[in-house]
């Protein structure tokens, strides 16, 4: 049995069934790993992934043999593919913005806080506490985001080094976050509770740059609050006169 089509045809349709077999294989390999929206995406991929890799099936056989009975389900299996595309792609940007710029309700009162730090050895009371009245948007800025669960009004940014988070290194992305959140959301508050973590990856004088420049946009200039949660042992003396400079002790 010999080609009917061109070898170097041939030669492509070899390198795409190679491809997308590669991208099928990575995506099976994540399944599970992640929370469930990203796990839905992932589903979805390999869904028209292995469809896409069906119609190359195909692709190869009519190079071969049998091209009108093989086209048609290479025209149906990348139809399919391609709309399964289509599809992933919206919901993905569709979960970035979810994940990345967070809008909680807009029929809630605005906040009266101002820049304040919490020296914090009992997070978890302290931020319930806060929070137990609060019926104006906030964004919290979070290494746990479950803390959170049950208030309605509150939206989260989990800091992690795991896919699904903003990396602590990356303080321009919280920080970009923050503004759009503050922009989108007049008198709201920031909660930020996880100080403790950006400065394993940061040094202070990066972090309280930082924190000052977030005070300067999200309190002077949108007039929202800004609470940050540090436990002061990991800090020193000269590093907590600085922040109580910048911030009101709460």
């Amino acid at each position: 049995m010999g080609l009917i089509v061109p070898v170097y045809v041939f030669i492509v349709d070899i390198l795409l069934f190679l491809a997308i077999g590669y991208a099928l294989i990575f995506m099976l390999g994540r399944m599970g790993r992640y929370d469930d929206d990203l796990n839905t995406l992932v589903k979805y991929s390999v869904l028209f992934l292995a469809i896409a890799e069906v119609g190359r099936v195909f692709d190869l056989i009519d190079d071969f043999c049998c091209p009108e009975p093989a086209r048609y389900i290479e025209f149906l299996s990348y139809f399919i593919s391609i709309m399964g595309v289509v599809y992933t792609v919206v919901y993905y940007i569709s979960l970035v913005e979810k994940k990345y710029i967070p809008s909680p309700p807009k029929n809630v009162r605005k906040s009266s806080f101002g820049a304040h730090v919490v020296f914090s050895k009992n997070r978890l009371l302290d931020v319930i506490e806060l929070l137990k009245n609060a019926d104006f948007p906030v964004l919290a800025v979070t290494r746990s985001p479950g803390i959170y669960k049950g208030f309605d009004n509150v939206s989260t940014v989990w800091v992690t080094q795991v896919a699904g988070g903003v990396n602590p290194t990356a303080l321009h992305v919280l920080y970009d976050v923050i503004l759009r959140f503050v922009r989108d959301n007049p008198g709201s508050a920031v909660l930020i509770d996880c100080v403790e973590y950006l400065l394993l990856y940061n040094d202070f004088r990066t972090v309280f740059k930082f924190l000052t420049s977030l005070k300067d946009h999200v309190v002077l200039q949108h007039g929202s609050g800004l609470v940050i949660f540090v436990d002061d042992l990991v800090l020193s003396e000269q590093e907590k006169a600085l922040l109580l400079k910048e911030f009101e002790p709460l």
